[in-house]
């Protein structure tokens, strides 16, 4: 018997319903599973707060800490929750939806791997008071989403990495309380729209670099306790949204 239009119509959108559905399901088990494996790595599995990651449950509905958004992991904030382990095993490549990362105050150590590049659709990375060190990956200027890195309160090392002046979205920008060291890099200059940079506290030397004049939205620059030197430059006198500016505990000057 022919189909007419109208059936043919329902029959193809019913096929078109039924495997957005299968994709959905699928997807979201097999971030699940990606986020069970990373699970599977922290030392304490007895973790209560964590409880509710088992496998076969809705990782959307059920689990702590875990957002999503028609099927996909939007949101991953598991804060201050007593979690023992590393970011090696973390599901760079398996969260491409993931757009807020939140895992600060735990006990997380180890270094930042390179593969969180893989998540180009973050919009808020926060890792702030772990244990983590090494150094901060060039990759992370593939994030060019980003609107909040926080990683402050870590034992993290070596330079800022001049990548950072990529994430033009970008409106704060912590990394205090480490053990940077090196210059501030040039391109931080090209952050147009940031309205908080804290870089105190860490080992910074060199001279403030001029191009921070262009940061025409900022509100907070803070830069105390590091080891910074040279004239401070004139040109921060054009920020006009600034409000608070702590450059103490350097070797600086006024720029005569």
């Amino acid at each position: 018997m022919m189909m007419v239009p109208n059936q043919i119509f329902s029959l193809l959108l019913g096929l078109f319903t039924l495997l957005y559905l299968f994709t959905v399901t699928f997807a979201s088990g097999e971030e699940a599973t990606a986020l069970l494996k990373w699970k599977a790595t922290f030392k304490n599995q007895n973790n209560s707060l964590l409880a509710s990651w088992q496998p076969g449950s809705d990782a959307c509905n059920d689990w702590y800490g875990v957002s999503c958004i028609n099927g996909r992991v939007n949101t991953l904030s598991i804060t201050n929750a007593s979690v023992f382990g590393t970011l090696y095993a973390f599901p760079f490549s398996s969260l491409p939806f993931l757009e807020y990362l939140h895992l600060t105050m735990n006990n997380l150590s180890g270094t930042i791997p390179p593969e969180i590049g893989n998540l180009t659709n973050l919009v808020c990375l926060e890792l702030h008071i772990n244990q983590i060190s090494g150094t901060i990956p060039s990759q992370i200027g593939s994030l060019v989403k980003l609107q909040i890195l926080r990683i402050f309160g870590n034992h993290l090392n070596g330079p800022i990495p001049g990548e950072i002046g990529y994430l033009r979205s970008l409106t704060s920008l912590s990394l205090r309380g480490n053990f940077l060291k090196g210059s501030i890099p040039a391109s931080l200059g090209n952050l147009n729209n940031l309205s908080y940079l804290l870089l105190y506290d860490n080992q910074l030397s060199g001279p403030i670099p001029s191009v921070l004049g262009n940061l025409k939205n900022l509100n907070d620059l803070v830069l105390h306790n590091n080891q910074l030197s040279g004239p401070i430059p004139s040109v921060l006198g054009n920020l006009k949204n600034i409000n608070y500016v702590q450059l103490s505990s350097n070797q600086l000057w006024p720029n005569s």
